[in-house]
């Protein structure tokens, strides 16, 4: 084992970020920099994960494992202060939220295990101090209280056992939550939504047949109860075209959950959005009692004339994402005209290249309060049971990327609505 110890006599000199050990930074990137396979990294509190994030060490940690598609976990407690870097980590890296174990203090340990054969850990120590100086209220600041680095096959090997056995007992727990939500989620579906919808459909139908017994001699009868008996089936039938929606929604949701092992391939873009829009096209010839019909567009900016080349990593069910929000564009469309506009463009976060697709429609809009809600299941004020939107999002997450919703027309919510989606480009081959 080599080991070095970080003392000052200065404090200013001690607690100044620029005064951590070059040593000590040059040795651990080479360390990150070796691994081959694997790695996992233990992280007691928020102030290990800033100390990470603020020298770039994070970065690092991500161009490896895009480099060398290497298998990284990270064990961490989660708060609210870690929220933006976790979520920067999550598309990258397996990520388990842990409780502090040890009560607070000012050190914080870290751990990083590399291909399960050598162990680099340290402490760091953070400070918040004010600065009268300028006009920010005041600065982190981080000290190096020690680190070490070790191949010894015991140390290393039992460290290697206690975090998996943590990583273990979280990825049950977090199964548990899950299973528990997921049975809610259908009881609440069966129980509340088809029943709601069943009530409606026997009510209609005894309208009809209470109608058809009275007027059962009297053909003049029958006719002047036309209108109450048209209006009543038709109800009726809405409310059954309402229940095939939700059990289709509610057979999405099950394939979604009990597909355990992904099997992702490349897929098209721009043919996952062609499909999504005959499908939508061919729903409107089925069944389209209100005569609508779509005026669509889809572009691709950048220069990119060769569709082809606009891959994500996804499977068949990448469609669902673009029929559900070409579907939500025409339902809340009044007009007879549904104009849906679709663009396509390169986006990059750091190194990283994204496609970024936006769909533009120009119906009614969404007001501000009502997009804080939109994702959410069972939301309250969406037409039908709520749960499109929430499958999209979770579609969307599954590929590793991100929706929004937002106005067409900047800061005017009743001029049309745009929905943007990223997700991360598929390497060419």
């Amino acid at each position: 084992m080599c080991e070095h110890n970080e003392h000052t006599e200065n404090n200013y000199n001690n607690y100044y970020p620029s005064k951590i050990d070059k040593k000590f930074l040059d040795r651990l990137y080479k360390f990150i920099q070796s691994v081959e396979c694997e790695m996992d990294i233990m992280l007691p509190g928020i102030a290990s994960l800033q100390f990470l994030s603020y020298y770039k060490i994070i970065d690092y940690v991500i161009s490896q494992k895009l480099a060398k598609n290497i298998i990284i976990r990270l064990l961490c407690p989660f708060d609210e202060d870690s929220t933006r870097i976790t979520k920067y980590l999550v598309p990258f890296i397996g990520y388990r939220s842990i409780k502090p174990l040890l009560p607070k203090a000012k050190l914080n340990s870290l751990f990083f295990i590399r291909d399960k054969q050598s162990i680099f850990s340290f402490s760091v120590n953070m400070q918040i101090q004010s600065n009268q100086h300028d006009n920010r209220d005041s600065d982190t600041i981080f000290s190096l209280d020690n680190w070490s680095y070790s191949k010894d096959i015991s140390i290393v090997r039992n460290t290697v056992y206690c975090f998996d056995l943590i990583w273990e007992e979280k990825e049950n727990h977090d199964k548990t939550i899950k299973e528990k939500m997921h049975s809610e989620l259908l009881f609440d579906l069966i129980s509340h939504d088809i029943g709601n919808y069943h009530q409606i459909i026997q009510s209609g139908l005894n309208i009809v047949t209470s109608i058809i017994k009275r007027n059962n001699n009297d053909t003049n009868g029958l006719s002047q109860n036309n209108e109450r008996i048209f209006s009543a089936i038709t109800t009726a039938k809405n409310a059954l075209n309402k229940g095939q929606s939700l059990v289709d929604n509610i057979r999405r949701l099950e394939r979604l959950y009990t597909q355990k092992d992904l099997k992702l391939i490349i897929k098209n873009l721009p043919d996952a959005i062609r499909n999504a829009y005959t499908t939508l096209e061919q729903t409107l010839y089925d069944n389209n009692p209100q005569g609508k019909r779509i005026k669509f567009s889809l572009n691709v900016v950048d220069d990119h004339n060769n569709p082809s080349g606009i891959n994500v990593i996804a499977e068949d069910l990448l469609e669902e994402i673009f029929v559900n929000l070409f579907s939500n564009s025409m339902k809340y469309t009044e007009s007879s005209e549904v104009k849906i506009d679709v663009l396509i463009r390169e986006y990059f976060i750091g190194e990283v290249k994204y496609w970024m697709v936006t769909i533009s429609d120009y119906g009614k809009g969404i007001s501000d309060s009502m997009k804080k809600e939109l994702f959410k299941r069972f939301y309250s004020k969406a037409k039908g049971s709520g749960l499109g939107l929430s499958i999209v999002k979770t579609l969307v997450e599954r590929y590793k990327g991100k929706i929004w919703v937002g106005d067409r027309v900047y800061e005017n919510c009743t001029q049309g609505t745009v929905f943007g989606i990223i997700f991360p480009a598929a390497q060419e081959q």
